[in-house]
């Protein structure tokens, strides 16, 4: 048996009761040839892209210990559902690295991200490093009342 990490991107339109029904199969197919070590619900996250006009996604982390078939039937599976927007399974290689991660991790599978309200996500976790739009346009008419100053 190795040591898997597997990431899944799930359709944020399911909500609740869908994200933990697709968990909840995921997790049966691991278990029907290995063992779950842990699974980090990462909740609702905006992507990079959009995938299917969707601009965020449910992510749930699964780091498992199986056989090698269980890994072709995940994906197998992932293709099959209309719901799961991208999906990667790799090898985990480095075990103490897991360890470190599990241990610096402060949610456990069971608890909830706060920042996942009811009525959708939110655009607070965006990281721009720019300044915000009010910013940038102060930036802009202060260059262009030096441009003025200079006629």
């Amino acid at each position: 048996m190795k040591l898997y990490e597997t990431t899944f991107i799930l359709d944020p339109e399911m909500k609740d009761e869908g994200w933990e029904s697709a968990i909840t199969k995921y997790s049966g197919i691991i278990t029907g040839g290995g063992t779950i070590k842990t699974v980090y619900r990462w909740g609702l996250r905006r992507m990079a892209y959009e995938i299917l006009k969707r601009s965020h996604g449910y992510y749930v982390h699964i780091i498992h210990e199986s056989e090698a078939a269980v890994p072709s039937e995940l994906e197998r599976q992932f293709k099959l559902d209309e719901s799961c927007l991208r999906y990667m399974t790799v090898l985990a290689d480095n075990p103490r690295y897991l360890e470190e991660m599990e241990k610096s991790t402060s949610r456990p599978s069971g608890e909830e991200d706060s920042r996942a309200s009811a009525d959708g996500p939110s655009d607070d976790d965006d990281d721009d490093s720019r300044g915000s739009r009010g910013q940038r346009d102060r930036r802009s008419r202060d260059n262009d009342d030096d441009n003025e100053e200079d006629r």
